[in-house]
């Protein structure tokens, strides 16, 4: 089971804009939390909607 969730983990590198990153820093901090923290429960949270769109609910950083 280990080497399969191995298997599936996602590995990525993001660029943000300087402000983008400023308000993520800034979210993280707040929530006692490292921004990579904070993207992953972000990515955790998106949905596909029936139009293709990625959509995330209204959720607080833990």
């Amino acid at each position: 089971m280990e080497q399969q969730d191995a298997r599936d983990e996602l590995k990525a590198q993001m660029w943000l804009s300087a402000d983008v990153s400023r308000r993520l820093r800034a979210i993280a901090a707040r929530a006692g939390l490292r921004p990579e923290q904070v993207l992953a429960q972000l990515a955790d949270r998106v949905r596909i909607d029936d139009g293709g769109a990625l959509t995330v609910d209204a959720f607080t950083p833990r």
